[in-house]
């Protein structure tokens, strides 16, 4: 089938894809065959499966392998969880009541945001530090290599973000609500070629439990992962490249075992729903009156204390009907209610009588809510969200952009938003960081690069920006209290450059930033006073920088002491041939 490989067939096309999944991969191959110790998941491993398989170095490489600084680490496998295709289904079933259905729309909808232009992210700025680099000398060459390097980080971020079509539709926000649930995605990379792929065009979803990593090993002895997909048809298994694959886990199976985000949720709102269901049955139970009738009988037949009693139930009975289309209650046939009623009983001469009370029910009084809410918070616990957003009597809380008036939960939630994306943002990393190397081949080694690549996602919340211009703003006014402070000397005490950086909490490359906008400005400035015209020049008539004289009659320049002839400024600006340009 296209797009698969044998384990027994060496070609050109899959010789590539293993070259490919070799991007960024800088010591991957060394810490797993150097490493000494039992890793946590690997001594989990040696446990279940035995000493006999723990002999072979790959069956050893494939158990560490989770436990380094790898592709794989804090991922479970839903290919080694026996119950999770039972799981899946039971969680799916649990999305679908109302009240998880809101929190997992509520978190989606607060994770995955859109603008005008259908984006819900947008690339971070690259940083123009590159290892590769640093052999060159070359200002000028350094530039121009860093700006096709910009330019083919954002063109490489746009084909992947239309290749997943995701500026169509809502596919990113189902896939996150789909995220939530199952806790596992799992899609093949498709390129253009299996031969020499160029580009990514498309994706295709898997099911996560039929596939899993493997260690291999190259002619070189360099070790890296592929991965194994079991065919259900046929029971044989076909291979990928680890640069075919994009596997995504919620969470760590050997620390915790819970596979999903809703998996939370399932005992809180048990308990929940099992209470609820308790108070519908007591007041269904309860809402009937259930009257007991006593009807003394005396030393009569059984046939006629029978007919006395069916004679004493028609008289008082009462046939009540309720229409759930109209909203009609009827009463024996009548719409009309009978809100008084005579009942006449006899009494005998022994004081024997008809006696009619109500039948008592022995058991615990529901009327009351206080244990309902009490497990509705606990859900409400469990579901993360900001006990503000429940509260339907204020719409869902206050939206506020300011943050004086925040609340530590709601800073929290955010967090956990955060948390999400870092490892959603999987889904456009690595498809992106491989188109980029596909088409420059010296990027592949330079984890500077791969460091500096990020995506920011799309924010309706302006919490963070607030407070940020909060702190810019207490900041300021601290530099401009030490500003005052003097020596003994007109000098200031404390340099502003220092202030600057200590108060308003600037990194390096926000000050080096600021330095090269400074002298962006000045060049500019200086280009464009050199470049206009003065007042009253070439356009009234005169030369350049005449001054008007009265009248509109233009005057000579003058030329202040020891000033340059005419032309010397421009000769002076200009570098000589070959020479090269000193940034101040």
């Amino acid at each position: 089938m296209a797009g698969f490989f044998d384990f027994n067939t060496i070609g050109r096309a899959r010789d590539r894809f293993v070259e490919m999944s070799k991007f960024g991969m800088r010591w991957d191959d060394l810490m797993i065959k150097n490493s000494q110790a039992i890793g946590y998941i690997e001594g989990e491993l040696r446990q279940r499966l035995g000493s006999s398989l723990t002999t072979d170095d790959l069956m050893k490489y494939s158990m560490a392998i989770s436990d380094t600084t790898s592709k794989l680490r804090g991922k479970t496998l839903a290919f080694f969880q026996l119950d999770y295709l039972v799981k899946r289904e039971k969680l799916k079933d649990l999305a679908s009541n109302p009240e998880i259905e809101f929190v997992i729309d509520t978190i989606s909808d607060d994770a995955i945001i859109y603008d005008k232009n259908s984006f819900f992210c947008i690339p971070a700025d690259l940083k123009s530090n590159f290892v590769h680099m640093k052999g060159v000398k070359s200002d000028q060459i350094k530039l121009e290599y860093e700006d096709k390097v910009k330019e083919l980080y954002y063109n490489a971020f746009d084909k992947i973000y239309h290749a997943w079509g995701f500026n169509d539709g809502q596919a990113a926000w189902r896939y996150f609500y789909q995220y939530l649930i199952e806790g596992f995605l799992a899609f093949e990379i498709l390129y253009d070629d299996l031969h020499k792929p160029k580009n990514i065009i498309g994706f295709k979803e898997l099911n996560p439990a039929t596939i899993t990593p493997v260690v291999r090993k190259d002619p070189a002895g360099k070790i890296y992962m592929e991965w194994i997909q079991r065919d259900e048809e046929t029971g044989q298994f076909r291979t990928l490249a680890d640069s075919q694959i994009i596997y995504m886990s919620y969470s760590n199976a050997f620390k915790t075992k819970r596979v999903s985000f809703v998996e939370r949720m399932v005992r809180s709102f048990n308990l929940m729903r099992i209470l609820e269901q308790s108070k519908v049955i007591w007041h269904v139970m309860y809402a009937p009156l259930r009257l007991k009738t006593e009807v003394p009988v005396g030393t009569k037949s059984l046939q006629k204390a029978k007919e006395d009693i069916n004679e004493f139930v028609n008289a008082f009975k009462e046939d009540i009907f309720f229409d759930n289309e109209s909203g009609e209650l009827k009463v024996d046939g009548k719409p009309k209610m009978h809100f008084y009623k005579n009942y006449v009983v006899p009494v005998n001469a022994e004081g024997q009588k008809v006696n009619i009370e109500p039948f008592k029910y022995e058991g615990p009084n529901f009327e009351e809510d206080g244990i309902l809410q009490y497990f509705f918070k606990k859900f409400k616990l469990d579901s993360k969200l900001p006990f503000s957003r429940w509260d339907y009597s204020e719409g869902g809380g206050a939206y506020t952009i300011g943050g004086d008036s925040v609340t530590r939960e709601e800073i929290a939630y955010g967090k956990f938003i955060k948390r999400l994306r870092a490892s959603f943002q999987e889904l456009m990393m690595k498809p992106w960081y491989i188109q980029i190397c596909m088409a420059n081949d010296a990027i592949k080694n330079d984890y500077k690069f791969r460091n500096a690549m990020g995506i920011e996602y799309k924010n309706d919340n302006y919490f963070e920006e607030q407070q940020q211009q909060d702190i810019l703003k207490k900041g300021v006014d601290a530099i401009t209290a030490l500003k005052g402070l003097k020596k003994d000397t007109p000098e200031d005490a404390i340099p502003t450059t220092w202030a600057i950086k200590r108060h308003l909490h600037l990194t390096e490359d926000d000050m080096q930033d600021i330095e090269a906008t400074q002298k962006q400005a000045v060049k500019d400035a200086a280009a464009a006073a050199g470049g206009a015209p003065a007042a009253g020049g070439e356009a009234a008539g005169g030369a350049p920088g005449a001054a008007p004289a009265p009248g509109g009659e233009a005057l000579p320049p003058t030329e202040e002491p020891g000033a340059a002839p005419e032309g010397a400024g421009e000769a002076a600006a200009m570098p000589p041939e070959g020479a090269t340009e000193t940034p101040a």
